[in-house]
């Protein structure tokens, strides 16, 4: 008999396709599409699946603006009246109470530009940070890539800024044709990359948050309070000028601050953006966006689990 106990095993393991499943007139059905959320990724979210879900990301876009003004008397008009009360307000407070100045801008105009870049940032922040929140939901019915909502909800509010960014230039335009001459130079095609840097900032915080507020709800009301502080010490109602110079550094330590005077900068020219706090500025931004988004993709799969 033949001694077999040096010889290897030489069984090969093949793993078969699982058969078709079949429907109940023998027809062979086509498999159902499986999707696998993995919590180690930087995004769940490959671009071309963006692409692939456009028609859901505007028509979110469209649900969002107007659940907005749905049911108002003013409707719309809105963007017009709350940029526009809220600087006649700054006016009062800033201008002939604390006396800030205003560089060479009119007041209603410097007022009303930094009142219309905060509500974008600020706005897009909250929204973005109440994503799982807001749209859990939605989540648990139907798949679709979860960074729609986030950027849906940017979009929307970008079309709110250049709404209210047409009032600006009305007023710009009458006090123009007053005789006040407001310059609007070649710096403007410059104001498209620094909303992406703000919108850029606001996505990352606010994804940052959303990850965070799915066990901690508390983060929800805090970020209320901490963006109308936030506002007080980003260059809003003031210029660089006003601040000591002791106080400066912390400048630096808000993007916000730079983002707000290169916006400034490239509407009007009246304020010279320092070199060295916007490259701080862009930085901050550049790896609070990662680590946002890195968050909120490990959340991704695991959110439904708490919330």
């Amino acid at each position: 008999m033949a001694d077999t106990s040096g010889t290897k095993n030489t069984n090969i393991a093949i793993d078969l396709p699982p058969e078709p499943s079949k429907g109940t007139n023998g027809d062979v059905k086509p498999p159902k599409p499986t999707y696998v959320v993995e919590a180690d990724k930087l995004l769940n979210t490959h671009p071309r699946e963006l692409w692939v879900y456009r028609e859901l990301f505007l028509l979110l876009v469209k649900r969002d603006f107007v659940a907005v003004y749905k049911q108002t008397v003013l409707g719309p008009l809105w963007f017009f009246v709350q940029p526009f009360l809220a600087s006649l307000v700054f006016m009062i407070v800033f201008g002939q109470i604390a006396r800030l100045p205003t560089t060479n801008l009119p007041p209603l105009v410097f007022y009303m530009s930094g009142i219309i870049a905060w509500s974008f940032f600020s706005n897009c922040l909250s929204q973005v940070a109440f994503t799982f929140l807001g749209s859990g939901g939605l989540f648990r019915k139907i798949y679709f890539p979860r960074l729609i909502v986030p950027l849906s909800q940017i979009t929307m509010n970008l079309l709110n800024f250049v709404a209210q960014l047409a009032v600006l230039l009305a007023v710009i335009a009458f006090y123009e044709l007053s005789g006040k001459r407001i310059e609007l130079g070649v710096k403007m095609l410059a104001l498209p990359l620094v909303l992406g840097v703000m919108a850029l900032l606001a996505l990352g915080l606010g994804c940052l948050i959303a990850a965070a507020t799915v066990k901690y709800r508390d983060l929800n009301i805090i970020v209320g309070y901490t963006l109308n502080l936030w506002m007080y010490a980003s260059l809003v109602f003031y210029p660089r000028s006003a601040v000591p110079p002791n106080l400066l550094w912390l400048l630096q330590l808000n993007p916000m601050a730079s983002l707000i005077e290169c916006y400034r900068s490239s509407l009007f020219g009246t304020e010279h953006t320092e070199v060295q706090p916007a490259i701080i500025a862009t930085a901050i931004t550049l790896v609070v966006a990662i680590a946002g988004l890195w968050c909120f993709a490990r959340a991704e799969g695991t959110f439904t689990d708490t919330i």
